[in-house]
C-alpha cells in the first residue's frame, strides 16, 4: 500500500511540471506573437534621371496598293480569251485577254456622228453670235452722231421760230437794214447757215414777209430731222434684235453638248483601240477582280452613265423649239446603243504600298507627313513614313482602332468624325498582302535631354498624376505630385515635382501612403 500512494505522487508531479512548460510556453509564443516588429512591404526603387523621349502614336491600318489598273470593256465586245483568275500574279507586260471589236464598229461611228452634229450646232450658233456682236457694235458706233445730228437740228428749228425781227416796210433793204436784220436773228439765237438762207432769199425776193421767210427756212430742217429720227429708230430696232442675238447661252449650251459628245467619242475610241490591241499588265500586281468569260459577250455588272443628262438639257432649251430639236438630233445620232462600260479586269500593282487608318482630331495634331514608322504584319517589321495626312474629315465608320487605344490609355479622340492617314511602306516585299491588317507605330516627336521617370512609377489620385519618393534616412516615402510632360510606352517627362537623381519607388501598391516605412530590394 505504501509504494502504491508513493509512486502515485510522483507521477502527478511529473504531470504538474510538464503542464506548466507547455503553458509557460504557450504563453510565451503568444507574447512574441502579440508584440513582434511588423514586416515592411518591400519595393524597388528607380533614379529621375536626364534621358531622351520618342513619343509614339500606335494604331492599326489596312495595307492597300499605291495604284489600281483597271480595265474596262465595252458593252457588247466579244471576248476571244482570259488568261487571268483572281488572286493570279502578274508581270509587267503579261497578256490578260484579248477581245474581237467588229460589234463595237457601230456605236463608235454613232459616237463620231453625235460629235460631229453637236461640233456643226455650236459652230452655226457660234458664229451666229459673232455677227450679232459685229453687227451690234456698228450700230452702236452710228447711233452716237445721229443723235448729235438729231439735237442740232432741234436747236436750230427751235432757234428759228421763237426769233422776233422788226423788219422795215420797204420794197427793198438797204445795205444798213440788211446788217440790223443780221444782228437780230443773231440773238433771236440762229445758226449762221439759218441767217444766211433767210438774207438770201429777202435779197432774192427784194420785198418779202422776214417772218414767213424764217418759217420757210426751218421746212427743210424739220424734213430733215424727221429723217433722222427714222433713221435712230431704226437703229435701235436693229439694236435691239442684236442684243438679243448675242446672248451666248444657247451657244453655251451647244459647246457644253459638243464638248461632252467629244469626251464620249474619244473616249469610247480609246476603249475600242485597247480592246483591239489585247489587255497586258503594265506593272508586277495581283488581279483582284475578273468579270470576263472567253468566247462570250461582255455584259458589265453595272451600267456606267457619265454622260448628260438630256432631260436638262432640254429644260434649258425651253421655249425655243429649233434648240430642243437639234439637241434631240445629235443625241438620236449615238443610236440608243448600249454603249455601257465596266470593269473586265482590276489589277493592284505591286509598285508601291500603303498602310491606311483614320484618326480623330487630337489625334491628327500629333501627325506630320514625313514622320518615320514602322508596319508589322504577319513576322516582320517594315519601315515606314508617313505620306498623306488629309485636311478634311467625314462621319467616322467602322472600327477605329487608335480612338479605342486613345480610349484605353484615358485620352479621348475628341471627335465623331476621322480623318484618312497613308503611311508607305519603304522595304515592302512577297510577304506583304493586300487588304490585311497590320500594326502601325508612328514616331511623333522627340525630346532630349529632359528630366525622366519610368511610366511604371507614376500613379492617378482625383485626377492628379503622383510618384513615391523614398527618403533613405527615414526609410519613408514622400507621396509628390508631378507635372509631366510628353511620354512614351516606358517614360515620362517631368517638367515639375521631382529632380535629378531622386530616388522613386516602382509600381506603387494603392496600399502604400504618405509616410510610410518600407524595404528597399
Amino acid at each position: 500500500m505504501f509504494k502504491k500512494t508513493k509512486n502515485w505522487t510522483r507521477k502527478k508531479k511529473i504531470t504538474v511540471s510538464v503542464s506548466v512548460i507547455l503553458l509557460t510556453a504557450l504563453v510565451v509564443s503568444v507574447l512574441y506573437a502579440n508584440f513582434k516588429p511588423a514586416e515592411l512591404p518591400t519595393y524597388s526603387l528607380t533614379e529621375a534621371k536626364i534621358g531622351d523621349i520618342q513619343s509614339t502614336f500606335d494604331t492599326q491600318g489596312t495595307v492597300e496598293s499605291g495604284s489600281t489598273e483597271t480595265f474596262n470593256a465595252a458593252s457588247g465586245v466579244r471576248v476571244m480569251s482570259v488568261n487571268v483568275s483572281v488572286g493570279d500574279r502578274v508581270t509587267a507586260g503579261q497578256q490578260l485577254a484579248t477581245f474581237d471589236t467588229s460589234t463595237l464598229t457601230a456605236q463608235l461611228n454613232a459616237y463620231k456622228s453625235a460629235f460631229d452634229k453637236a461640233k456643226a450646232s455650236y459652230t452655226k450658233s457660234a458664229n451666229a453670235v459673232s455677227d450679232a456682236k459685229r453687227e451690234l457694235g456698228q450700230v452702236n458706233a452710228q447711233m452716237p452722231a445721229l443723235q448729235r445730228e438729231i439735237s442740232a437740228l432741234e436747236s436750230e428749228i427751235a432757234a428759228a421760230e421763237n426769233t422776233q425781227v422788226s423788219a422795215p416796210a420797204a420794197p427793198s433793204y438797204s445795205e444798213a437794214e440788211i446788217r440790223a436784220l443780221i444782228e437780230q436773228l443773231r440773238k433771236g439765237g440762229m445758226t449762221e447757215e439759218q441767217i444766211n438762207e433767210i438774207i438770201a432769199a429777202v435779197q432774192q425776193a427784194g420785198n418779202v414777209d422776214i417772218e414767213a421767210a424764217i418759217r420757210n427756212s426751218t421746212a427743210a430742217k424739220k424734213a430733215e430731222l424727221a429723217q433722222k429720227k427714222a433713221q435712230l429708230s431704226a437703229l435701235e430696232a436693229q439694236k435691239s434684235v442684236y442684243e438679243a442675238q448675242t446672248d451666248e447661252t444657247v451657244s453655251e449650251l451647244y459647246k457644253s453638248v459638243m464638248e461632252q459628245k467629244s469626251k464620249e467619242y474619244e473616249s469610247y475610241k480609246a476603249l475600242v483601240d485597247a480592246l483591239g490591241n489585247g489587255w497586258t499588265a503594265a506593272a508586277d500586281g495581283i488581279v483582284t477582280e475578273q468579270n470576263l468569260v472567253a468566247g462570250e459577250i461582255f455584259t458589265p455588272k453595272a451600267q456606267q452613265s457619265g454622260g448628260m443628262d438630256l432631260s436638262a438639257l432640254m429644260n434649258m432649251a425651253a421655249g425655243n423649239s429649233d434648240v430642243a430639236a437639234t439637241l434631240t438630233d445629235i443625241f438620236s445620232a449615238a443610236g440608243g446603243a448600249d454603249a455601257s462600260v465596266g470593269a473586265g479586269i482590276v489589277v493592284e500593282n505591286y509598285g508601291e504600298f500603303y498602310a491606311n487608318f483614320t484618326v480623330g482630331k487630337y489625334d491628327l495634331l500629333d501627325l506630320k507627313v514625313g514622320q518615320p514608322a514602322t508596319v508589322s504584319s504577319l513576322d516582320k517589321i517594315y519601315d515606314a513614313e508617313v505620306s498623306y495626312v488629309s485636311a478634311t474629315a467625314s462621319a467616322s465608320s467602322g472600327l477605329d482602332i487608335s480612338s479605342i487605344t486613345s480610349s484605353l490609355t484615358g485620352g479621348s479622340s475628341g471627335s465623331s468624325s476621322s480623318a484618312p492617314v497613308k503611311v508607305k511602306i519603304l522595304n515592302p516585299d512577297e510577304k506583304i498582302v493586300i487588304g490585311f491588317d497590320v500594326d502601325i507605330r508612328i514616331n511623333t516627336e522627340k525630346t532630349e535631354n529632359v528630366l525622366t521617370i519610368p511610366v511604371e512609377t507614376v500613379f492617378t489620385d482625383a485626377g492628379e498624376n503622383y510618384v513615391f519618393v523614398y527618403n533613405a534616412e527615414k526609410k519613408t516615402v514622400v507621396k509628390r505630385a508631378v507635372t509631366l510632360g510628353i511620354g512614351s510606352d516606358t517614360v515620362y517627362e517631368v517638367l515639375d515635382g521631382i529632380k535629378v537623381g531622386e530616388q522613386i519607388v516602382m509600381n506603387p501598391k494603392t496600399a502604400l501612403q504618405d509616410g510610410d516605412k518600407i524595404a528597399v530590394q
